[in-house]
């Protein structure tokens, strides 16, 4: 898991891919606040290729490329139809995500590892 991951970070190293994945993930947000369901978003939301370039301000090519990094690192998937290519996060890959980030601490060990950083 820790190398899959490590790619995933890799990818998500440049600040132009970070700002795709950031506007991917206002869609969720976007569309769990319409529907009022907190599990509505992770299905169906999507970005046309066309809408990112426009949104984001970046030639076609360069956004390409950044979502072949993406792909690559499992971080979007993308959905063909005819000639229109949407783009959606990775649901299975933000699991991964939660569960790599997911630490529990107890208050106590709060209270120290701040101490520690007061020194």
């Amino acid at each position: 898991m820790n190398e899959d991951l490590s790619m995933v970070f890799k990818a998500l190293g440049h600040p132009r891919r970070l700002k795709i994945v950031r506007r991917l993930m206002d869609r969720i947000h976007a569309c769990c606040e319409v529907n009022q369901q907190e599990n509505c978003c992770l299905e169906e939301p999507t970005c046309d290729f066309s809408e990112l370039t426009e949104e984001l301000g970046i030639q076609k090519a360069t956004l390409s490329l950044d979502l072949k990094e993406l792909r690559h690192a499992g971080i979007v998937q993308t959905i063909k139809d005819g000639r229109k290519v949407a783009i959606q996060i990775n649901p299975e890959l933000l699991e991964k995500l939660h569960t790599f980030f997911e630490v529990s601490i107890d208050q106590n060990t709060r209270n120290r590892m701040s101490e520690l950083v007061n020194e």
